[in-house]
């Protein structure tokens, strides 16, 4: 095992010990609640500004070349985003579709290729500048999240800690491994936490202006979100409805205010609700050359929803032990792209205070429903706010086949629930609160050394390095005029890191494509143009090839190279073969 092994198991029972200190603490009539000291509003301003510098620094330092390649779901969001910017149709011929039919069943969500496209418009195309949109949205969702505590801890409940506890959990929020993996790399999903935020920011402000205005904003940005990731179109609505129901039960919102704010929402969500009625409800779609409601060639939901079979309890068992895994250590079973092991999502061993901090927000969630009296309303229907997004989030992961993608929008409340474990410490005793803060501090030095240098290995077979490079210096000796002949080792979907490294024209492209299935969940290209993505054939030195342009792994290098006759042109992983 490695160090931050030990030092997991290690921290996971000190953190026990913390927690069970302060309950003890907590018994006693020698209590200290109530004698911590809070920050200055200027030092708290100095410390947001270090925090900021420091999330800026993790979200932008090698953006390029951590993780080193590209993704396929990447290379397809960025090429879709050329395609639309500088021809005005996507790679399925579709102008400027609500929801673009990418790898035919979607896969990729529409706010975030749009908001590429507009990149592309001014600042073309590259890793870096894909990249750059979900980095910089990372920032500003730690950024926004102090604003989103400081809603909170501006309640009489929490006085002489407001300022504290909200740099704590930003500062958390700045350094915690899922969002700093997250942030570096241009997954749809990726961007979910900042709309997130923001739609659960403005629903704070809301409750305490308690205007019609204020929900109507709040609604139109939570209806931008339902763009964000398909699995905002579960989570958004759950959230609404829990989260209202309990704010018209206190009193902090009427149904003046609601009916408005739902016109608001169905105005902006209305282009996709006809989107899923023209996929799912049957009604033909919507071709202009101006904007598409498009039907996809294939849909998701047996892939993602459970099935009522003889399957339901093994995934239902294995659902409740994923969202157990990530609530507590993380689940190593998901895709290295979203996590570094031994740095599972929120660290690993901070989960005893998590718990602390559900036992909290779900204790006043209910007590919030059961009290007559006005007392501290703003607060429990804030509060009630991350309960519906924890809530939500566990109806979600039960009923899909989740992952941590999917599982997205957990994290923001998973994070303020920590945060109110911590309170809980710090409540009882500053010493263990410290002593919290340090073990979180040591195990995020170990984080970033290890992320910064060690994680690239981890993901070669995932973000496919140096391969782009090869394709696109095959493409530059080829031209359109010679074939271009792309092995398949070790990669998943290369005709799109194919086309986003080229600039490919989207309308040859769709006017060429054979796909090795057109009925595929994920239609992958077998050919376009003169590109053909297949196992290197047995008779590549055959005359019919004597033009042909090769891309090859470096392990397929020396069949070549025996020949005698070749140039080989060694990128790293991949080369570019060519006869003289």
């Amino acid at each position: 095992m490695r160090i931050i092994d030990y030092y997991n198991y290690i921290m996971t029972a000190a953190c026990v010990l913390f927690c069970a200190a302060a309950v003890v603490i907590s018994k006693k009539k020698s209590t200290n609640e109530g004698k911590v000291s809070d920050l200055s509003d200027k030092t708290t301003h100095i410390l947001l500004a270090v925090t900021i510098g420091i999330a800026t620094f993790l979200r932008l330092f090698l953006l390029g070349s951590i993780p080193n390649g590209l993704q396929q779901d990447e290379a397809s969001i960025g090429y879709e985003a050329f395609a639309l910017a500088k021809y005005g149709v996507d790679r399925n011929g579709y102008a400027y579709p609500v929801h673009p039919l990418a790898f035919g069943s979607g896969g990729n969500s529409e706010l975030m290729i749009y908001l590429n496209m507009i990149s592309v418009k001014l600042f073309g195309t590259g890793i870096v500048k894909l990249r750059l949109l979900p980095a910089i949205l990372g920032i500003a969702t730690v950024f926004v999240f102090f604003f989103v505590l400081k809603e909170i801890f501006s309640a009489s409940l929490f006085a002489g800690k407001k300022n504290t506890l909200s740099i704590v959990g930003t500062a958390f929020l700045a350094v915690c491994p899922w969002h700093v993996i997250l942030s570096r790399w241009s997954l749809d999903s990726n961007i979910m936490p900042f709309l997130q935020i923001i739609g659960l920011y403005t629903f704070l402000v809301a409750l305490r202006k308690r205007t019609a205005k204020s929900f109507a904003l709040s609604a139109a940005l939570l209806a931008v979100g339902m763009y964000g990731y398909g699995a905002g179109t579960m989570i958004i609505p759950m959230f609404i409805v829990i989260a209202c129901i309990y704010a018209l039960l206190k009193g902090t919102l009427n149904v003046k205010e609601l009916l408005i704010s739902g016109l608001v929402f169905m105005i902006i969500f209305m282009p996709l609700f006809l989107f899923y009625a023209v996929n799912y409800l049957g009604l033909p779609e919507i071709v202009t050359d101006y904007f598409c409601i498009n039907k996809l060639t294939a849909t998701r939901s047996g892939e993602v929803f459970l099935t009522l079979d003889s399957s339901l309890p093994g995934k239902l068992l294995n659902n409740l032990k994923v969202l157990g895994l990530v609530l507590t250590v993380g689940n190593d079973e998901d895709m290295l792209c979203h996590f570094y092991p031994g740095y599972a999502t929120l660290f690993e061993f901070t989960f005893p205070v998590t718990f602390i901090g559900f036992f909290v927000v779900f204790r006043d969630f209910f007590k919030g429903l059961k009290r007559k009296t006005q007392e501290d309303t703003e607060y429990l229907c804030k509060n009630a706010a991350f309960a519906a997004f924890l809530i939500a989030n566990v109806i979600l992961s039960i009923a899909v086949e989740t992952d941590i993608s999917r599982m997205v929008t957990l994290f923001i409340p998973l994070i303020y629930a920590f945060v109110r474990g911590f309170d809980f410490i710090l409540s009882n005793s500053k010493k263990l609160a410290i002593a919290l803060l340090s073990v979180i501090l040591l195990a995020d030095i170990s984080f970033v050394k290890d992320y910064f240098t060690g994680f690239n290995s981890n993901v070669i077979s995932i973000f496919m390095p140096t391969y782009g490079d090869a394709i696109a210096r095959a493409y530059e000796i080829a031209g359109d005029d010679r074939q271009i002949y792309s092995t398949y080792e070790g990669l998943s979907a290369p005709f799109i890191v194919a086309l986003y490294y080229t600039d490919y024209d989207p309308v040859l492209f769709n006017e060429t494509v054979e796909y090795y299935d057109d009925e595929a969940m994920f239609r992958t290209a077998k050919s376009f143009g003169n590109f053909v993505f297949a196992d290197i054939p047995e008779n590549f030195d055959a005359q019919e090839y004597a033009n042909t342009v090769f891309v090859v792994a470096s392990s397929e290098v020396s069949l070549f190279e025996d020949e005698g006759n070749y140039i080989v042109e060694n990128m790293g992983g991949y080369s570019v073969v060519h006869k003289e």
